[in-house]
């Protein structure tokens, strides 16, 4: 009854537009004062517990480093730098968009900071060159995806944390997964472009003219080399993090702060791009993405630990195992699953609830938890970009200045591949354990 309770409180509450935070602490508190003998004080402990943690301490400092990177020119360099490696293909914008984004992933660890970031050059850009906004504001969107699965990441952060697996192992187990997301994104824009014949290209050549390849290789060599020389502090940047942590020089969190100090003196005093009254602006917005951030933590953890208390992760693993003993049954059932969640869960409070509650079964049936952490990111990150809780499709379509509505035409195609990519890294462990000693 309590379960029941639990979960309608929350349904109706989404349904009539409460905030996700205010909704999940609601329905646990409703269902644990009127249908469960818990004292109400259990609220205010595991609020607690779910944000003391130093692992989580590295999820305000990733997000102060993804704002102060987007503001300071660090993303303006990537972007520059990515338009040198991929400029001469159809659809040649839209690509630099994607990889761009997978740079920048590799800085910020957030989707929602991915695509705001990116979105917010190339947006603009896609409009000059000719693309539908709707075309340009999906592609940012999907783009955005790679950003919570390429390490570092604040999914796999959370992951580690609410289920005690090794932050840096998820890390290594992110790179070739996010990598095969944004060849899979890039290669469908190219497909796009070439359907909608927007940004055709066939190299350096001016109309009527053919360059000879040696010479384009030249100028491409150049211009490459131009691109790193002037980002090259913005480059070395995920070498400092990822290096650091791989090294074991410093853990995740401590990653996560030498990177808000290292974006904050190239912005400042390498670029200087960034004032200190821009930096002011730029802590007032992080602050306010993390106490949001925070609150969904805080309540998370107690309506997942509510949820342990009433059985729930044994319900669901006997379920499981009733419906199929096969393993990759239960894993396309899990990723269904999932895949739902995503439309109507942000992933914190997501990953927070549900991978407590799906360990055990995953365990039970030998597949490695780490493999799973990757599987149950990327469903959660495609959950950016569905209705109607695509938080991705907001900032697009906000940056844009579009109705979310007009962009259902191109969001299907790249929902399509990207569920193919999400069976791939499902059936082939490979792709996630290749670098896991």
């Amino acid at each position: 009854m309590a379960i029941a309770a639990l979960f309608i409180s929350l349904f109706i509450m989404l349904m009539i537009g409460v905030p996700v935070g205010f909704a999940i602490g609601g329905a646990t508190m409703f269902s644990m004062f009127y249908f469960s003998d818990l004292n109400m004080v259990v609220n205010a402990q595991y609020c607690y517990s779910g944000i003391s943690s130093f692992t989580v301490m590295a999820i305000p400092f990733f997000m102060l480093a993804g704002v102060i990177m987007s503001t300071g020119g660090i993303a303006k360099r990537i972007v520059e730098f990515a338009s040198a490696l991929i400029d001469f293909v159809t659809g040649a914008l839209g690509c630099v968009t994607i990889l761009a984004c997978m740079f920048f992933g590799a800085l910020s660890g957030s989707g929602m900071a991915t695509a705001s970031a990116i979105g917010g050059m190339m947006i603009p850009e896609m409009k000059r060159k000719g693309y539908d906004p709707a075309y340009a504001a999906t592609l940012v969107s999907f783009g955005g995806i790679v950003g919570p699965i390429i390490p570092p990441s604040l999914s796999f952060v959370l992951y580690g944390a609410s289920t005690g697996t090794s932050v840096p192992s998820l890390f290594l187990a992110g790179i070739l997964p996010g990598i095969f997301l944004g060849l899979g994104f890039l290669a469908m824009n190219i497909v796009m472009c070439n359907k909608y014949k927007v940004d055709l290209r066939s190299g350096y050549a001016l109309e009527g003219e053919k360059v000879p390849m040696n010479i384009e290789l030249k100028n491409r060599a150049k211009k490459i080399w131009i691109a790193t020389k002037d980002g090259f502090w913005a480059l070395l940047s995920p070498v400092i993090i990822l290096g650091g942590i791989y090294s074991g020089i410093f853990t995740p969190t401590e990653a996560a702060c030498i990177s808000v100090v290292y974006s904050a003196i190239v912005s400042m005093f390498v670029y200087k791009e960034l004032t200190w009254k821009d930096m002011y602006k730029v802590l007032l917005d992080a602050a306010v993405l993390n106490g949001v951030t925070s609150f969904l933590l805080g309540y998370s953890t107690v309506f997942s630990t509510f949820m342990t208390f009433e059985k729930v992760p044994k319900l669901i693993a006997e379920f499981l195992t009733v419906v199929s003993d096969n393993k990759y049954v239960v894993l396309l059932m899990i990723n269904l699953f999932l895949l739902v969640v995503g439309c109507f869960l942000d992933t914190v409070p997501a990953i927070l609830v549900f991978a407590p509650m799906l360990l055990p079964t995953i365990k039970t049936l030998g597949i490695d938890p780490i493999h799973f952490g990757v599987v149950m990111a990327v469903n959660l990150a495609i959950g950016l970009c569905t209705p109607p809780y695509g938080c991705n499709l907001f900032v697009g379509a906000a940056v844009a200045k579009i109705k979310m509505e007009s962009m259902f035409k191109y969001i299907y195609p790249y929902f399509a591949i990207a569920v193919v990519m999400l069976l791939v890294i499902t059936y082939v462990p490979w792709l996630s354990l290749a670098f896991i000693k």
